[in-house]
């Protein structure tokens, strides 16, 4: 958890993101890449190596075994992995298959006694975000909430019942701060408001949540594309920063985070090596 002044810090440091330029999602769109996309940045004491990952959903995906031996010889001194605070399981194969690149981290980081943390912003700065935008309480919640089926069924091979949504629910309940739809039904009645081409909203395609889309987007791909902005941001400020004070910092995200946020950290740490 970060303390208060470093909150302030960082969101002061978020404008700094002008001297290096965040890419666009449009400008994104037009950059091919290989994935996994590995940047090492050295700068003064500190280091960084930044692992843009392809989302790992198989223990047995060869990105596992890379990341073990890229952290083996970068023998960091902090971490920080995308997608909240997974439980740490007890061995690598269950923290990959559970919670992917990023349970591969965490695991990685208490056997050898790194201090680990969440590199997403708070929840409730996204949110303001997102309002900031023009996005309704409601389409915030649902879009939340949404963007957890294709994840699920990716990761499980099957839709997601009721009771584990009743769990994602309250989970973005306390988060958000926003308590409605409260339910599986009033989650239902808000998507055929809001996404009437969704048939049942455990069916909601991964597609719309691409912030990067060729034809008429749903609401959800627009929120994406503003959440990550926000996120894109931050992370490039909390890196550099840590950086800056002498860490050695070992963090993933997806490979399009890293390819979008290259330029900004450039600015800040100097021009990286690409790892092949």
């Amino acid at each position: 958890m970060l303390h208060r002044r470093a909150v302030l810090s960082l969101l002061a440091g978020l404008a700094a993101c002008r001297r290096g330029k965040i890419l666009s999602h449009a400008e994104y769109a037009q950059v091919e890449h290989d994935t996994p996309y590995v940047l090492r940045f050295a700068h003064g004491r500190g280091a960084l190596l930044f692992f843009g990952a392809a989302h790992i959903y198989d223990p047995g995906d060869a990105q596992v075994a890379r990341i073990v031996a890229l952290w083996a010889e970068f023998r960091p001194t902090l971490a920080f992995n995308e997608g909240g605070d997974p439980q740490v399981e007890a061995s690598l194969v269950t923290a990959a298959a559970r919670f992917g690149e990023s349970g591969v981290v965490r695991f990685l980081a208490r056997r050898d006694g790194v201090p680990a943390a969440s590199v997403e912003p708070p929840m409730r700065a996204q949110v303001e975000g997102l309002r900031a935008s023009g996005f309704t309480d409601e389409q915030i919640l649902v879009f939340f909430v949404l963007r957890q089926m294709p994840q699920h069924r990716a990761r499980t091979g099957a839709a997601m019942d009721e009771a584990r949504l009743g769990e994602v629910l309250r989970h973005f309940h306390e988060a958000t701060g926003i308590t409605t739809p409260a339910n599986a039904a009033e989650l239902a009645a808000a998507c055929v408001r809001l996404l009437p081409p969704l048939r049942h909203w455990a069916e909601a395609p991964a597609a719309w949540f691409d912030p990067v889309f060729s034809g008429p987007p749903a609401f959800t791909n627009v929120a994406n594309g503003r959440v990550s902005q926000v996120r894109d941001a931050w992370t490039a400020v909390l890196l550099a920063d840590r950086v800056r004070r002498g860490e050695r910092v070992f963090a993933t995200m997806g490979a399009s985070h890293v390819v979008m946020q290259e330029p900004a950290l450039r600015a800040r740490l100097g021009r990286p090596k690409r790892l092949a």
